[in-house]
């Protein structure tokens, strides 16, 4: 009861001064609502270059408790949900940019498109694009969620001596099947059968050079094109020749399987060539189609590989692709552009703990593999999975590999979304449309707000601040600042079904 009332107490403490909280709520509001915002105190000053003189000065000892508050900006839903429904709109339009590039330069003009109001026609496109699944390769048997079905039969095992290697057990003594009927929420699901028996080195060393793996499968690509292609002139097309009639353009997020290894979604994207404007997105040539893209992400993920540091006898000594390669043709049509755009930006802010269970969404705290961080334990088949981490990070020959710091992510260290550099549009690019826009609606004129960014260059922000704190200062704030947020939220739903104007 005293702490609702201290809590009540700070509510009201922000609301008794109407200007105060106005300054304050307008603050929250420039935050996007973020639930864990940054809490900056210094100066900024504008000044122009050639006079010298300051245009513009702003000091965060005159806002509300004396700072700034600014959004934390994660990704990811489960830190911060409003930052990562940012992001994710971000995302949406960046990928479905790239599906409908070299049709009215939609590339372009998406960050000022909503996803409802696209209507490009249901022609087909000269760029083919597919979206393909990559995925990883075993590290031994796992329990796994059959949609009520037996988790894995039963098999006559190696047999061996009795009571330890019997009919249908491994050498460990363990059994080689599950007759468990797993849900989907178990935890169990993605452990394997026995520890002992799977390589777990494998799977971290996999993790850790998956981003290596992909850049080779691009170069494995145009080789692929190249053997595949059909004869110009009655002559074979080398890879040279390939790479001055064809681009690859992709945008790819990375998604952990239950098991704790990493899968690629890619939106692949075959474009044209113009030697005089490179950054130009022109239909692909007539015989490069879809069927030529797919074969040729085909071949490259079952030829290429990626050499693995030596750890011991039993680990692999090459990282490859898994057998699962899944590819879709993605229509030229607006509806398969949002819903395949949709499709990866829901990933883009999941993480590593979101798929596999019990494993923290921030970096546990140096210690030993079962130690989650905040002084809890963590699941047997994880404590497993991050003891390996820490042990292969003490190596010489993983040495290169950073893994002390990402032990979080059971050794990956990519980014969970990157794409190709003409894919389509940029985050940046989208956030000056959406500054530009909120300068319009404020009803200021860039060549007159002095916080602009001057692409000449004649006027230069020069900031001192530091960092106060992260999050609202008090439970009082924050419990506010959701409710503004979900005012904020309500409204705009209430727009989009016309219900207000």
């Amino acid at each position: 009861m005293m702490r609702s009332t201290s809590v009540l107490g700070q509510m009201i403490a922000r609301v008794a001064d109407d200007d105060d909280y106005r300054r304050w709520a307008g603050q929250v509001e420039r935050a996007g609502y973020c639930v864990r915002p940054i809490r900056l105190s210094g100066t900024a000053t504008t000044i122009h270059q050639g006079t010298g003189e300051v245009a513009a000065r702003y000091d965060s000892s005159d806002e509300p408790g004396g700072v700034l508050l600014v959004a934390c900006k994660d990704r990811r839903e489960s830190v911060c949900p409003p930052c990562a429904a940012r992001y994710r709109a971000d995302a949406w339009h960046v990928f479905a940019a790239g599906v409908r590039a070299g049709r009215d330069d939609a590339a372009h003009e998406s960050a000022d498109e909503s996803a409802d109001g696209l209507d490009h026609g249901d022609e087909p496109g000269g760029n083919p694009i597919v979206l393909a699944t990559f995925t990883a390769p075993s590290f031994g048997k796992v329990h796994a969620f059959r949609d009520g079905g037996i988790c894995r039969a039963v098999r006559g095992g190696q047999g061996g001596e009795r009571g330890k290697r019997g009919k249908g057990m491994c050498e460990h003594g363990r059994p080689l099947g599950c007759p468990a009927r797993h849900d989907g929420a178990d935890a169990l699901v993605g452990a394997p059968l026995c520890v002992d028996c799977a390589d777990l080195a494998g799977q971290v060393l996999w993790n850790a050079h998956v981003g290596e793996l992909w850049r080779r499968t691009v170069i494995y690509v145009y080789r692929a094109l190249a053997a595949l292609a059909p004869a110009l002139g009655g002559q074979p097309v080398g890879v040279r020749q390939i790479r001055e009639l064809l681009r690859v353009s992709y945008v790819k997020v990375a998604e952990f399987q239950r098991r704790g290894v990493v899968h690629l979604h890619v939106l692949a994207r075959l474009d044209g060539v113009n030697p005089d404007d490179p950054d130009a997105v022109l239909p692909a040539p007539a015989w490069a189609g879809v069927e030529l893209l797919t074969a040729a992400l085909r071949q490259a993920a079952g030829r290429v590989n990626v050499a693995l540091p030596v750890v011991d006898a039993r680990t692999a000594a090459v990282a490859r692709w898994g057998r699962q390669l899944d590819v879709r043709l993605v229509a030229a049509r607006d509806v398969d552009a949002a819903r395949v755009a949709g499709y990866l930006a829901k990933y883009a802010t999941k993480t590593v703990s979101d798929s596999v269970s019990g494993l923290p969404a921030s970096r546990p705290a140096a210690g030993d593999g079962g130690d989650d961080g905040s002084g809890g334990r963590l699941a047997g088949h994880v404590a497993a999975l991050t003891a390996t981490v820490r042990k292969l990070a003490r190596l010489a020959t993983c040495r290169t590999l950073r893994l002390a710091r990402h032990v979080h992510t059971l050794g990956f260290r990519g980014h969970v979304t990157s794409k190709s550099r003409r894919y389509s549009t940029t985050f940046t690019a989208l956030r000056e449309r959406r500054r530009a826009w909120r300068r319009a609606q404020a009803g200021q004129d860039r060549g007159h707000d002095p916080w602009a960014h001057d692409g000449g260059g004649a006027m230069v922000v020069v900031g001192d601040w530091k960092i106060a704190g992260i999050g609202y200062h008090t439970f009082g704030d924050r419990v506010l600042a959701d409710v503004l947020g979900r005012e904020h939220r309500q409204a705009r739903q209430a727009m989009r079904l016309g219900l207000t104007e």
